[in-house]
């Protein structure tokens, strides 16, 4: 009888078939992916997610009929958002299963308001720290101290090891061991002991960072399991990706298109630069994606780097390539159910940032009555009227006092019913350190700031009737 594998095994072999995925190698894909739809318990996260990724893995290898018959298993789901995925998706699959516009007219009629989500205060989040995730940052803390002292071991074993190579073969040759020879034998040693060093970083840093975000979405959502509630009410159209589901949930990765979705959002924007603009490459992770009322709102952390190359003579010998980092940090995303008539761009009132000079394709300087914000904030925008509206009292005090508390920079633009918020940073969210303490509380502090800010802004424009009585 095979011994049943451990929930990390799981992880990586779901991270294996994923890679295998999108390096389009499909036929690998497909076995992981089987596999593990036999292993991994119906009721978990992890379930949909493999259940997705087979159907895409189907998808790409041109077995459709498969593809199909799994989706419409997904589709019968009891869980609301899982089950409106299979029947989107089923649409792409094939054009048999598209939703009649009729259908669809029923469906917008059915929407009911979803509640607000529940500011939470900095005292409460610390108590849910201290309740759902010290244990764990205990648990991370000893496995940082094992870890190196496992690697320190290892060192200093590849050292006796080859000092004891080094003796036997000089006393096999009645020779005196040279320092250079003994240096020399090191060089053969040094590598594998690097490969083994990885190896205990990997394990040690693998699946933490998703469960912290996931339990932080958790708290500021009102959940207690983010995968399992959701709201039988809420309905969409297929042109609508799963980026819109009801409340908050939690994905460590996502598909290629919904990358592009990211690019394209991200060079709407118009933070970076204008439009016409995309980043050369980007890399996301750790998406969190529902809905806040009834605005969709997805938002994760993203790299985007604007790369350039070629050749350095005509006869194509040799080639050149230069990267150059356009963001990194929190991008977030909120559609709203109407659109706005003009863009409005607030950045920080700090020529030396990284982000792109500001252009008159940003439109006029917005002058508002506010002199603490404005000392922090530069506004631009199409039109007056309406970027003061959208900057109410409530929103601009809401900056102010993120910028005084969280003493980090933050970049918005409303384009097209769409709120943009950008928070840089210079280093990735919770990656566990190996020669610092994880015990500190000051990056899910980080976090939970950015996360009130946006929902507390999203909140605020949905109360804004000036808006959207207009």
């Amino acid at each position: 009888m095979d011994k049943p594998l451990s929930l990390l095994e799981i992880d990586r072999l779901y991270l294996q078939g994923d890679r295998n995925l999108q390096q389009q190698k499909f036929p690998a894909a497909i076995a992981i992916f089987e596999q593990l739809l036999e292993i991994v318990d119906p009721r978990s996260r992890l379930y949909f997610d493999v259940q997705r990724s087979l159907i895409k893995a189907y998808q790409q290898n041109q077995e459709l009929d498969k593809a199909i018959a799994l989706c419409q298993s997904v589709a019968k789901s009891d869980i609301a958002s899982t089950a409106l995925w299979g029947q989107h998706f089923l649409a792409v699959l094939s054009t048999d299963f598209l939703i009649p516009i009729d259908n669809q007219q029923e469906f917008a009629d059915e929407v009911v308001p979803t509640p607000a989500i529940k500011p939470k205060t900095l005292s409460e989040f610390k108590q849910y720290c201290k309740a759902h995730l010290l244990e764990e940052l205990q648990a991370l803390e000893h496995k940082r101290k094992y870890t190196l002292k496992t690697i320190f071991a290892s060192g200093i074993f590849c050292l006796i090891i080859t000092w004891c190579f080094c003796w036997a073969l000089s006393m096999c040759l009645s020779g005196n061991i040279s320092v250079f020879f003994y240096l020399l034998c090191l060089l053969f040693t040094l590598p594998v002991w690097i490969i083994f060093c990885r190896g205990c970083i990997y394990n040690y840093k693998i699946g933490f960072k998703g469960n912290i975000i996931e339990k932080i979405v958790d708290f500021i959502g009102d959940q207690t399991h983010s995968s399992t509630m959701h709201s039988e009410s809420f309905r969409a159209t297929p042109a609508d990706t799963f980026r819109d589901r009801h409340s908050l949930n939690y994905a460590a990765h996502l598909f290629l298109e919904n990358k592009r979705q990211t690019i394209l959002a991200l060079t709407r924007s118009q933070i970076l630069n204008d439009e016409l603009q995309e980043p050369d490459y980007l890399e996301q992770e750790d998406c969190v994606y529902g809905t806040i009322g009834n605005t969709s709102i997805f938002f994760a952390e993203i790299l985007a780097e604007k790369r350039t190359g070629g050749y350095l003579d005509e006869f194509a010998r040799e080639t050149y390539s230069s990267k150059s980092v356009l963001f990194q940090g929190l991008f977030f995303e909120a559609k709203f159910a109407k659109n706005f008539v003009s863009r409005t761009f607030v950045m920080p009132n700090d020529l030396k940032g990284k982000m792109a000079p500001l252009h008159s394709w940003r439109g006029e300087p917005i002058k508002l009555e506010d002199p603490e914000f404005e000392r922090l904030f530069r506004v631009y925008g199409d039109s007056q009227l309406e970027s003061r509206y959208i900057l109410s009292t409530n929103l601009m005090a809401r900056l102010v006092e993120f910028n005084q508390k969280a003493r980090r920079k933050v970049y918005l633009s409303f384009v097209d019913g769409f709120l943009y918020i950008a928070i840089p940073y210079r280093h990735n969210l919770f990656e566990p350190r190996l020669f610092k303490s994880m015990m500190s509380f000051t990056p899910l502090k980080e976090y939970f700031q950015d996360f009130q800010l946006m929902i507390g802004i999203v909140e605020d424009l949905n109360l804004n009737r000036r808006i959207w009585g207009q």
